[in-house]
This record gives C-alpha cells, sequence and structure tokens, in this order.
C-alpha cells in the first residue's frame, strides 16, 4: 500500500471569515478599532499590585464574550468541510491560531489549537487547567472560580503568553514532516507560529491561500505558489493542484460524488 502524504494546513482568522467571525489583522481586522494591549494581553489580565485589576479583567471579558458567543452561533464553512475531506486520502494535520471549534465540528481528526480553545475555560493560577462551559450561559462573569478557586479566564492564549509546549512540538513535528504545507488565511506574522515556515523540509511544497497581497516573515526562505482566493474558493483550487501533483483524483472525485461544493468558476 502507498504510503498516505502529509498535509498541514495552517489556518488563521481568514478561514472562518466566511462563517461570519471577524478577522483580527489587516484590512477590517479588530485590531485595527481597539487596542489589544487592553483587552488580550497577559500583563492585562494579570498583576495584582495593580488598584485596577478588577477593571482590566472586565474590559477583557466584555470584549471575550461576544466573540465566544458569535463562535456558537455560527457554523463551519466550506473551506473547513473542504480540509476535513482530506483525511482519508492523506495524512492531515491541522494547526490552527482560531479558538473556534470548526475544524473539529467538520471532522478533521487531528487538529493543534495553538492558541487555545475558546470554547474553554481555564483557571487563572492554572492556565493549562480546560474546564467544559455551558454552551447556554457561556459568559465569563468577575467572580466566577475555577475549582482551584481562582478567577475563571478563557482557554486562550493572551499576547505575552507562552503557547503550550506539547502543542508547540507537536506542530513543529508535524511541520518538519509535511509535504505540503498550506497558510489559509494567516499572515504567518505572529511569533512563534511565524517561526514554523524556517522548518519546512526542503521539498515541501508551500502553498499560501489569501486574497491580499503576500509578504511571509523573515524566516521563510521557501518558494510558495499564492493563491489569491478566500479560504474556501482557494481550497477548492488546492484540491484540484493536488490532484495533478500527486497523479490522482480519487480523493477530488470522491469529494464532488458526495456532493462537495465546488466554485462556479465562470463567475470569478
Amino acid at each position: 500500500m502507498k504510503e498516505k502524504r502529509n498535509i498541514v494546513f495552517f489556518t488563521g482568522a481568514g478561514m472562518s471569515r466566511e462563517s461570519g467571525l471577524p478577522t483580527f489583522r489587516g484590512e477590517g481586522g479588530v485590531w485595527n478599532e481597539m487596542d489589544f494591549e487592553k483587552v488580550a494581553t497577559l500583563k492585562s489580565w494579570y498583576g495584582r499590585q495593580r488598584k485596577d485589576v478588577k477593571e482590566r479583567r472586565q474590559a477583557m471579558l466584555d470584549f471575550f464574550n461576544p466573540l465566544r458567543r458569535a463562535i456558537l452561533d455560527h457554523k463551519p464553512n466550506r473551506g473547513h468541510r473542504i480540509i476535513a475531506s482530506l483525511d482519508d486520502y492523506f495524512e492531515v494535520t491541522v494547526i490552527t491560531q482560531n479558538g473556534d471549534d470548526y475544524h473539529t465540528q467538520a471532522g478533521s481528526k487531528h487538529v493543534v489549537y495553538l492558541h487555545g480553545e475558546a470554547l474553554k475555560n481555564a483557571s487563572s493560577a492554572n492556565p493549562s487547567l480546560a474546564y467544559p462551559i455551558d454552551r447556554k450561559n457561556p459568559d465569563i462573569h468577575m467572580g466566577d472560580k475555577a475549582p482551584d478557586g481562582s478567577q475563571l479566564r478563557p482557554y486562550v492564549v493572551y499576547f505575552g503568553e507562552d503557547i503550550d509546549n506539547s502543542l508547540w512540538r507537536e506542530a513543529v513535528k508535524a511541520t518538519k514532516k509535511a509535504d505540503w504545507f498550506v497558510v489559509v488565511g494567516s499572515s504567518m506574522l505572529v511569533y512563534p507560529a511565524a517561526e514554523l515556515l524556517a522548518v519546512l523540509p526542503t521539498s515541501c511544497h508551500l502553498v499560501v491561500i489569501d486574497p491580499g497581497h503576500i509578504k511571509l516573515p523573515r524566516e521563510c526562505n521557501h518558494g510558495f505558489t499564492h493563491i489569491p482566493e478566500k479560504a474556501s474558493v482557494g481550497l477548492f483550487h488546492f484540491m484540484e493542484m493536488l490532484s495533478k501533483y500527486e497523479d490522482s483524483v480519487r480523493f477530488l472525485n470522491s469529494y464532488l460524488r458526495q456532493g462537495g461544493w465546488a466554485p462556479d468558476i465562470s463567475q470569478e
């Protein structure tokens, strides 16, 4: 039996834009209108010696709670389902910067949530400990306690906070084995995620799906193919590219036979 080829998808906020979630960088991004240092940094949540700690934490929860509700109110899009459809034919790893669970909902079996999971809570004293949320009452309030008695916080990685070492090692391991590395909806400018591009195998095909201009970080000395489309359309074109390079259309035909979505190329 022929050994399955390895595909790594690295997805950012642009992946979930078609689901109705906001992006954070670039045109129309949240950080263009809001100071991330006030609502999404480690130092804003911690620092008990400061008298305004409760006010700072409340501001962060006022920012986060609507995002969590938006995730619950929306669903995976066609792009998520295209990625999941490749699991039967390739060894697929999804490394995502997103806090939503749409890749898992769509059926992807191996997802590395590099920046945490927004639909889980954590302990402020032990942020690596995750707790399930009440999806009918998902908001976190000041005074809500984790089992260890500390204030509940989102199970996400704030700016200035270290990524979980085991998740990072898993991401690096998958990247080093990649035959294809596909960036979808991410500028790859956030560290340490940008460093993954420095460990790509020489033989790896690097593909970037993004409707805008692409400027990869300085760590990337790898040639790449740019597909200037939104996530779902770009991923379908990637499937077509994959079928030619891998000399097989089985997965593409199977996807279409099962009612998979294809873009109307004539209208692009």
